[in-house]
């Protein structure tokens, strides 16, 4: 049993493939292994399959990324850029046919195997640089260098992929896109787009570099240089802050080294190596000489301290240092504060005032919030649950929470609770989520299963996700083989999006019509099922879909309406 959005296309015949399993997806496309029929060999298909939540204009935005990415990525041949063997239409669904990449991501790796050596990440690092080098000759920026867009062969070589947002350049360099001026129109990944990227200015090939230096930070550290709860905050980082040296997280980076990546991540384009080349070979030459380095006694001291107590010689690390802010070298650039700073404020307004709405609505609906002592709490009752997964999901009972944990790529962990001959039709259901782990990349949900069958042929399922603008609720309908049919969806502005953060689900369900808050914040209009036999009893239970999620459920309470 499914719900992962694609899962549906495998055993299909897309262009001259066959597609056999689901690699990955997103918010606008799933990528696919599969098998050529005329020769035979694995390859990816990745197909344009946009959630249904996306209005007309947002999906004719990723309809035109995508076909962009096909595009441009098959106008340029370069062995560290990822090759598109064909590209077309199936049904409505454009598609693209590449190689298979057996090993997986530059993220997935150092996220498995912990950070890089100096000469592995070296090696990645030339390679990229060349691509970046040879895309930009042909008038391409790149726009979302990140190890997650960063492909390994299985065999030591990297490629570089997803040019679905690339910008165009003239020969002479200058852009040919319109700069983006909205905060609304800014795309790309924000842990690792440049300051001018961030303010939506005309950009050129060293927005790239700058991003292939936040991506070796990642390698060598095991994280990105800055941290931020949203997007708006993380762009002001990038902006203003300045990332902490390497060497006071690691003790094999060198001053040389940090010199390196200091001005490849420069704030202003004009104060960073003006191509990927150049900056790769002065990261080599740091490296080269790394060796012949002479420690400063307090250094040699901190170094003896840290390998006393078990540090890895490879992966040296030290506690990280807290950075002096940016002197600004020029005052008459004061768009560059005043736009972020004007962001800013306004999150900061948005976020008291939401917080205020919410503890309004709270402490006066406490007493209905609140479960009489005569309710049950049915996450008590260890034993009734029964589990319904995928190998590799697991469930437990840990502090009075029910943890599931999500292991599958493409299906949904379910458990369902044991009521035996007792059926709730008419009724109110609380529960208390807190989201332990997940990847906030619109693969991760979690809420409530309502009158499921027993064998989960049939069932409703209403389900919130931090991800997404303004965060998101869905409510499905699923029915034997056939897809998913979504009653509703929606923003969530009550949620609490950070790991760990609680969030209470409430539902109301009267006959086949469904009303949900979440906080006690109401969530959009009451939902009513039209169809012919909507569903009018079974069983309750919770549900968490995408891979490695991990939410903790408690204070499940039901009460007869």
């Amino acid at each position: 049993m499914s719900t992962t959005r694609g899962q549906h296309l495998i055993g299909q015949v897309i262009g001259p493939c066959i597609l056999e399993k689901l690699l990955g997806y997103g918010g606008s496309s799933a990528v696919f292994l599969a098998q050529n029929r005329s020769t035979d060999e694995k390859v990816a298909v990745k197909v344009f399959m946009p959630r249904s939540t996306m209005d007309k204009q947002a999906q004719k935005n990723f309809y035109r990324r995508f076909l962009r990415e096909a595009e441009a990525a098959s106008e340029l041949d370069h062995p560290s850029i990822l090759s598109i063997y064909s590209y077309g239409q199936h049904d409505g669904l454009p598609y693209i046919v590449m190689p298979y990449m057996p090993g997986g991501t530059l993220s997935e790796c150092v996220t498995r195997n912990g950070p890089l050596s100096l000469s592995q990440a070296l090696h990645y690092i030339a390679q990229i640089a060349s691509a970046l080098d040879y895309a930009h000759q042909n008038g391409r920026v790149h726009c979302d260098v990140k190890p997650a867009n960063l492909l390994l062969d299985g065999c030591g070589q990297v490629v570089l992929s997803d040019f679905g947002i690339v910008h165009l350049m003239q020969p002479d360099g200058q852009s040919t896109d319109q700069p983006m001026k909205s905060p609304e129109t800014l795309m790309g990944t924000p842990d690792y787009i440049s300051p001018e990227q961030a303010l939506g200015e005309t950009l050129d090939g060293r927005s790239d570099i700058y991003s292939l230096a936040v991506t070796l930070f990642f390698l060598l550290a095991g994280r990105p240089p800055f941290h931020a709860d949203t997007s708006i905050a993380m762009a002001l980082m990038h902006v203003h802050d300045t990332p902490p040296l390497l060497s006071t997280i690691r003790f094999d980076i060198t001053p040389q080294i940090d010199r390196v990546i200091a001005k490849a991540l420069a704030k202003w384009p004009e104060d960073r190596y003006p191509t990927a080349g150049e900056f790769s070979a002065a990261f080599a030459e740091a490296v080269d000489n790394a060796d012949d380095y002479v420690l400063t006694d307090s250094e040699a001291k901190q170094k003896a301290i840290v390998s006393s107590n078990g540090a890895k010689k490879a992966l040296p690390f030290l506690k990280p240092i807290a950075q002096d802010k940016p002197i600004w070298k020029d005052s008459s650039k004061l768009r560059r504060i005043a736009l972020p700073l004007f962001l800013l404020i306004a999150v900061i307004i948005g976020s008291v005032l939401s917080v205020f709405v919410v503890n309004k609505f709270v402490n006066t609906n406490h007493a209905q919030s609140t479960p009489p002592n005569s309710q049950t709490d049915y996450l008590k009752d260890e034993n009734k649950w029964q589990q319904y997964g995928r190998p590799g999901s697991d469930y437990s009972f840990q502090n009075g929470q029910y943890h599931i944990i999500n292991k599958s790529l493409s299906n949904i962990s379910i458990a369902l609770y044991d009521f035996g001959s007792s059926q709730f039709k008419n009724f109110r259901i609380t529960v208390t989520t807190s989201e332990i782990h997940g990847v906030h990349n619109n693969g991760d949900y979690y809420g409530i299963v309502l009158r499921s069958s027993t064998d989960l042929t049939h069932y409703y399922l209403f389900e919130i996700t931090p991800s997404g603008v303004g965060h998101q609720y869905l409510f499905w309908r699923f029915d034997g083989q056939t897809p998913l049919r979504l009653l509703t969806f929606g923003p969530v502005p009550s949620l609490l999006p950070n790991l760990e953060q609680s969030n209470v689900i409430t539902i109301d369900v009267k006959g086949n019509t469904f009303t949900f808050s979440v906080n006690q914040i109401p969530l959009g209009k009451p939902v009513i099922d039209t169809s012919k036999q909507p569903l009018s009893s079974g069983a309750i239970g919770l549900g968490v879909e995408g891979q490695n999620t991990e939410v903790a459920f408690s204070h499940l309470y039901i009460g007869k309406l």
